[in-house]
């Protein structure tokens, strides 16, 4: 009888853990368009949302470093980034990537504060005139960049 029960509890803890969301780890990295700064982005993603860490390395030698975390709407990842800005002061701003193949476009809008969350004006995004078109690059080049920090 003993033995029954624990084959009922382990086939309930399989079908639990089997159910839960699936995850996947991604790195990128790019140069601006006007090869200045440069950036890299590490996205854990679910069906549904997204967190990982992202930082700006700019020309004056300054960077911007946080995580980001958000929801995934079709092609396009909406979230926010908290972040250490050029090592003075902790910011939060919106952020948005639209997907375009295996590359991500960083989106630009205008910012603002909803109900205390910080968001794009509603139609405001624009991924045109992108600064940052991230192309994805395997581990070992992500701790290559991440070591020189």
């Amino acid at each position: 009888m003993f033995d029954l029960i624990k084959t009922i509890y382990l086939l309930l803890f399989l079908v639990f853990t089997s159910c839960g969301p699936n995850y996947d780890t991604k790195y990128y990295k790019t140069i601006s368009l006007d090869k200045q700064d440069t950036a890299s982005l590490k996205l854990i993603i679910s069906e549904r949302g997204f967190y990982g860490n992202y930082q700006i390395k700019y020309k004056d030698r300054t960077i911007d470093d946080g995580t980001i975390v958000g929801n995934i709407m079709g092609d396009t990842l909406l979230g926010k980034y908290s972040y250490l800005s050029r090592g003075n002061a902790r910011l939060v701003a919106p952020i948005a990537f639209l997907k375009v193949g295996e590359k991500l476009k960083l989106g630009t809008g205008i910012a603002g504060t909803y109900m205390g969350f910080h968001v794009y004006s509603r139609g405001s995004i624009s991924f045109n005139d992108s600064l940052f078109q991230f192309k994805p690059i395997e581990y070992e080049e992500f701790t290559s960049i991440d070591q020189r920090r």
